[in-house]
């Protein structure tokens, strides 16, 4: 899968679960070196878990240059 790189990009990937059955939503940051990101995301949808991993990376202005996920069904 091409990581995302632009705002529309991101905005795409998160609108197919804006009108969904959402339980919960955990983020939980595992590692941050100089401006790259690595986070644990976890879903529960329709009485379904869901996990992943996101891999972003900022240039020095903060700005996401980068943007890559990982899901698996647990």
């Amino acid at each position: 899968m091409k990581p995302y790189t632009t705002i529309e990009e991101i905005n795409q990937e998160w609108q197919h679960i804006k009108n969904e059955n959402i339980q919960d939503i955990q983020l939980k940051i595992l590692a941050i070196d100089n401006n790259i990101l690595i986070a644990q995301w976890i879903l529960k949808q329709n009485n379904q878990d869901f996990d992943g991993l996101y891999e972003i990376k900022f240039n020095d202005n903060l700005e996401c240059i980068y943007f890559k996920s990982w899901e698996m069904n647990k």
